[in-house]
């Protein structure tokens, strides 16, 4: 298992016009047609059991995969589809012809929230946890890792309406559990009423998506909002993970608003022996500084999660708009989050969406984590991604740091010209090709004229090569509609 990472039998081909046609039936497309210049899919080659599983590689070859939810539309827009595609690594980068494509369904279904990779089941692959949504109804799903790669969605086995919002070990047991924090709230001008209670669903789970117990934790703050993001780590490693709840709603004119109200909380887990009280348990002191971190006018920023500093204790990432951007390293250590080492403030002052989106990986292979920021303002909404390497104390600095956007050399694809390209990273840091240097993936909604576009930004001991970058497009990969 590298350092840094995210603390995150025979077969026959498949052609593409069968699986345009699963997809057109699934999606109830009327009218949908095959491509005349059909694609073969394959299963990526059989990998093999870990004790511990890279967050990104779900079938064990040592090759990280990459996961997206590609929502797209008929030109005429009477036809939509939301699909989740899952592809590939290999030596040679990402294998278009190894992918696999999971459509939500119906025309109203979409999936909701990023993917969680977690080993659930525990049997030494990773696996991919999610949502599926249409208007108020929800469920969630799990689809587990394997030799030969994902399995097909399979409902996990908590209530209706359950909404895994984060995958992390809140118990201590070894097992990864799944979080959800509840739907709606007073404040919520989608919803207008009470929120529903959250629930943590235990690991392991089984086959079928069963789970060993389940616990009600209620997070809806007296009912006026539920978390809009979970962002987890084991901060104090004490062996359960600790998670910073963001929430958004507008109180500044709403009497009903309870006192004490916050835009982030803070959540400690806590053992199966301290009981359904002590599973999960507020702890009010870290809020105040953290919502000054990352409150804005629109809502708070989402925070990332990485080991930042490389002491094996995951850090907490802090987009800091407040301070006309950047973003704040607060670390993690035995005795708290930010009790150790003084946090670390990145690019203050730039400007307010500067620092977005932190991930943390290993880029340039120097032995040193690098953070990896957006700018989704960048040259009005072209945006643009900055890798700030790791620095002589061992943690990143913005010595050396290196911007790409859509206008660098050697990209492919074709930018939009109006400057609404939204070049900004999808997903964490991956190492594709298993070089050591985890590589940057960008989409360009816009990109070939609506058609979109991927890059492959590769790592080298440079930092992100333009010049060495993959590109393909959501056609490449069996998304035969075009971006709405």
């Amino acid at each position: 298992m590298r350092p840094f990472r995210r603390l995150s039998a025979s077969f026959r081909p498949r052609t593409f016009p069968a699986a345009a046609a699963a997809l057109c039936g699934a999606a109830l497309l009327a009218g949908c047609t095959a491509d005349p210049h059909p694609l073969t899919w394959s299963k990526p080659d059989a990998g093999k059991r870990s004790a511990h599983p890279d967050s990104g590689d779900f079938n064990g070859d040592g090759y990280d995969d990459y996961t997206t939810v590609v929502n797209s539309a008929s030109q005429d827009k009477k036809r939509f589809m939301s699909t989740l595609v899952v592809v590939y690594g290999s030596r040679d980068g990402l294998r278009t012809d190894w992918s696999d494509r999971f459509p939500a369904g119906r025309k109203d279904w979409h999936y909701e929230g990023p993917p969680l990779h977690a080993d659930l089941n525990g049997d030494g692959f990773t696996d991919l946890a999610g949502t599926r949504a249409m208007a108020e109804q929800r469920y969630g799903f799990v689809m587990y890792g394997g030799a030969r790669g994902l399995e097909p969605p399979r409902r996990v086995g908590g209530p209706d309406l359950f909404h895994p919002l984060a995958a992390a070990d809140f118990d201590g047991d070894g097992h990864i559990d799944l979080l959800d924090g509840g739907y709606g709230g007073r404040g919520d001008p989608n919803y207008g009423k009470p929120g529903g209670s959250g629930r943590i669903l235990y690991g392991p789970f089984d086959h079928d998506g069963g789970h060993r117990r389940s616990v009600q934790v209620d997070l809806s703050q007296e009912g006026y909002a539920t978390p809009y993001s979970a962002t987890t780590g084991d901060f104090d490693a004490d062996g359960r993970a600790e998670a910073v709840l963001t929430y958004r709603f507008d109180s500044e004119e709403d009497e009903t608003a309870p006192d004490g109200l916050t835009s982030v909380a803070y959540y400690e887990g806590g053992a199966e022996k301290d009981g359904p009280r002590g599973a999960f348990v507020r702890n009010r002191g870290p809020e105040a500084a953290l919502d000054r971190a990352v409150s804005t006018f629109d809502g708070p920023a989402t925070p990332g999660t990485g080991d930042a500093d490389g002491d094996g204790i995951p850090d907490l990432l802090l987009p800091t708009p407040g301070a006309r951007g950047g973003v704040t390293v607060r670390f993690g250590a035995t005795s708290g989050l930010g009790t150790g080492r003084s946090d670390t403030a990145l690019g203050t002052g730039r400007r307010e969406d500067f620092g977005d989106g932190p991930v943390v990986g290993e880029v340039n292979g120097d032995g040193k984590p690098d953070v990896l920021v957006d700018t989704p303002g960048f040259r009005r909404h072209d945006g643009k991604i900055t890798l700030l390497p790791g620095g002589a104390s061992g943690v990143p600095s913005t010595d050396g740091e290196q911007s790409v956007d859509a206008e660098s050399d050697g990209l492919p694809g074709s930018p939009n010209p109006h400057y609404w390209n939204y070049f900004v990273h999808s997903g964490p840091l991956l190492d594709v090709n298993g070089d050591g240097h985890d590589d940057a993936i960008v989409f360009g909604e816009l990109y070939n004229k609506r058609k979109g576009q991927y890059i492959v930004l590769r790592g080298t001991a440079d930092g992100l090569d333009p010049h060495r970058s993959q590109g393909f497009t959501p056609h490449d990969i069996g998304i035969q509609l075009r971006i709405p």
